[in-house]
This record gives C-alpha cells, sequence and structure tokens, in this order.
C-alpha cells in the first residue's frame, strides 16, 4: 500500500522554522492526535520506513506503529542514525531520533526530541491573521480614495480582505496600485494587488471576502509578505500569536 511520506530537508534548517522548546510536547501531542502516516528515515541508506505516532508521552516518548515492515527488518533503522519526518497540515515536522528501539509488543518507540523543525515553503499557503486589530491593509481604489481592510489570512503572494458590501465596486482582475500593510507606526513598501476572487462572507450578509495576489511585485514586497506570513504562523505555533509583529522585518 503506497504512502504519501517524506524524506527530510538536508543540511542546516533556518532557525525560523525551530519550534519554541519550552512548548515542543503540548505542540507534539497536538500534531499527532491523530497524526497522519509519517516516516523513519534512515540517513545512511536513505530508506524510509513508513510509521504511523501510536502514543505519545512526556515520560516515555513517541510509539510508533510500523505501516509497512521491510524485508530485512527494522534492525538497520534501530542501529543507524535516523530522522523523523511527518508531513502535517502547517508544513513538514522533522528532528533526530534519539533512543530508537523496538518494543516488546512489536512497536517502536523514540525519546522525545530536544528541537524540533517545522517547514513550510508552499507559495500559496495561507495563514489566518493575528487577533490584532492594529494590523490592517491601506488600499488605494483611485486617487484619493483609499480604505482601510480588515485581513482575514496572508500567504507568501496574496492576502484575503473582508470588505464592507458596496464600499467600492469590485471586478476580478481589478489591479490596486500603491497598497501597503500597516501596524500602528510601521508600514510595509508599497504594493500592487489584483482581484483573484469575490465571495459573500459566510458570517455577515453585508460583508464580502476578497482574494487578492501581488501584482508584478517587487523583491522587497515578496520579502515583506513572507516575512509576515512567516512571522504569524511561527508565533501561532509557538504560543505568542500576540507578539507576531516582533518577528516581522518590517514592524
Amino acid at each position: 500500500m503506497p504512502f504519501k511520506i517524506y524524506r527530510p530537508d538536508a543540511g542546516d534548517i533556518d532557525p525560523k522554522y525551530s519550534l519554541d522548546s519550552r512548548f515542543l510536547y503540548k505542540n507534539l501531542e497536538k500534531f499527532f492526535s491523530p497524526g497522519p502516516v509519517s516516516a523513519i528515515f534512515n540517513t545512511k541508506s536513505s530508506q524510509l520506513l513508513p510509521v504511523s505516532v501510536d502514543a505519545i508521552d512526556a515520560k516515555t516518548g513517541f510509539k510508533f506503529k510500523v505501516e509497512e515492515p521491510p524485508k530485512n527488518g527494522v534492525y538497520a533503522f534501530i542501529s543507524d542514525p535516523c530522522i523523523f519526518v511527518a508531513g502535517l497540515e502547517l508544513g513538514k515536522l522533522q528532528f533526530p531520533m534519539q533512543g530508537l528501539r523496538q518494543l516488546d509488543n512489536g512497536l517502536l518507540a523514540c525519546d522525545i526530541p530536544k528541537a524540533v523543525d517545522l517547514i513550510q515553503r508552499r507559495e500559496d499557503f495561507r495563514t489566518p491573521a493575528p487577533p490584532d486589530r492594529a494590523f490592517k491593509a491601506l488600499i488605494f481604489f483611485s486617487v484619493g480614495k483609499e480604505m482601510i481592510a480588515d485581513i482575514i489570512d496572508i500567504s507568501d503572494k496574496g492576502i484575503q480582505f473582508d470588505l464592507r458590501l458596496g464600499a467600492t465596486e469590485l471586478e476580478v482582475g481589478t489591479i490596486w496600485t500603491n497598497c501597503s500593510l500597516e501596524r500602528l507606526q510601521a508600514r510595509t513598501a508599497k504594493f500592487d494587488l489584483i482581484i483573484r476572487n469575490v465571495r459573500p462572507s459566510l458570517l455577515e450578509e453585508s460583508r464580502i471576502r476578497v482574494g487578492c495576489e501581488l501584482h508584478l511585485p517587487t523583491r522587497l514586497n515578496l520579502n515583506e509578505f513572507a516575512s509576515t506570513r512567516t512571522a504569524i504562523q511561527s508565533s501561532r505555533v509557538n504560543h505568542r500569536i500576540n507578539y507576531w509583529y516582533q518577528d516581522a522585518s518590517w514592524c
């Protein structure tokens, strides 16, 4: 039976992907209750062993059920250095395995890791905006006409707004120029947006959702959007969402 499992990212991982060590166990418990079929990657043979997390305990560590036993058994995985890799909705989670062993009941086990990376590189990955009333988007419809828009979510190259119905004429393909993100006195470089979709709000009849994509973005625009999305996502995972702006490059 084929499984959707992944190899780990090689080399040094950017520190921005490291989960806060203070909340490692709580995050791991949340990710794998239940979790997807994951993999144990043998760094010597480059083999992947499909496993699922059977249990996780702060004292005894992880317990894994082997989903597809290898022909030659699991000894090579136990004796060689291995990396655990899981494809989660939030990204690829991986950590070096310590104390990998086989239990009497056939399950595999390892210690709770001391460091974990959660790597997210999907350009279209959207993260919900933080509960921060000071975080807004400034949209310019035309000369002398602008609006402060509530942000629903943001990705590396796009953003979704919540607008009042009738606030302005909306048509897919319309380009808004010289827009910016702002928080208090901090503001990004100006960027252009093109409307990709418009749909009614599921919560209020008087509101609409507008999905936009960066139009001909500069390198700075791309960097600031990616920094914003990463800062929000990382702070949410690490239980410090109220301080997301501390890791955004433009704040």
